[in-house]
């Protein structure tokens, strides 16, 4: 069987993306893909980026990445210079969108925004998810997974499974690092599919600790109470 991690939203998160690194290293997971926002928010851009690229083996774009690797907003300044221009220039060529097929079931994978125009959520009406079931070729799908939205989710649909698989870094509700499992076979349409959302726990104290001492960060303050409280202060 083969076991894909879904991680994205690390938002330069260290803490917890160490705790992620132990947690993937016990499960032995057969892939490790990337459903974007690897940068931003948090002040550690750089060494959760580098993460990604050396351990992931599929990155797409998510909304920061594309932001702040195309130099769109003035105050992100700090990122740049963290960054460097070849972190930047990596992160504004990341593709979309991903599908691939397990177990039979036809998989669409992205980030949220920008395929979508607007974050839509488990709990938004129908008929604004069930466009997503078809993919940027005009494929229907099986199964839609995306994150963007900070919380992990699943709803099932006319059209199929729809899920979000959390943020690593920057989780909403609970704040506690989040990331999902997609188990399946290659190469059998008749066999099962296992859908798991993981959450595991990281020093939250010491990316706080972090995030005081990085005090060039943009807004710098609502990241830190995001990590305390997990709930969304921008």
């Amino acid at each position: 069987m083969m076991q894909i991690a879904l991680v994205a939203d690390f938002h330069g998160n260290w803490p917890a993306t160490q705790s992620l690194e132990r947690d993937l290293a016990a499960r032995k997971v057969d892939k490790i893909f990337c459903l974007g926002d690897l940068v931003g928010k948090g002040p550690d851009s750089a060494r959760t980026f580098d993460w990604v690229v050396a351990n992931c083996d599929l990155v797409l774009g998510g909304n920061w990445d594309y932001g702040i690797g195309c130099r769109m907003f003035a105050p992100d300044g700090f990122y740049w210079e963290q960054l460097g221009e070849k972190r930047l220039a990596y992160l504004r060529n990341l593709p979309l969108e991903k599908t691939l097929t397990l177990s039979g079931r036809h998989i669409r994978l992205f980030h949220g925004r920008p395929v979508m125009r607007e974050l839509v959520t488990a709990q938004s009406e129908a008929a604004q998810i069930e466009p997503f079931f078809t993919d940027c070729n005009g494929f229907a799908c099986d199964v839609v997974g995306y994150a963007d939205a900070h919380r992990q989710a699943m709803r099932t649909m006319n059209t199929g499974l729809f899920f979000n698989c959390g943020s690593v870094g920057n989780a909403m509700g609970v704040p506690i690092c989040c990331y999902a499992i997609l188990a399946g076979e290659e190469r059998d349409p008749a066999a099962a599919l296992d859908l798991r959302l993981i959450t595991v726990p990281y020093d939250r104290a010491q990316t706080v600790r972090d995030a005081q001492a990085a005090t060039r960060v943009p807004r710098i303050e609502t990241f830190i109470r995001e990590v305390q409280t997990g709930i969304y202060s921008r």
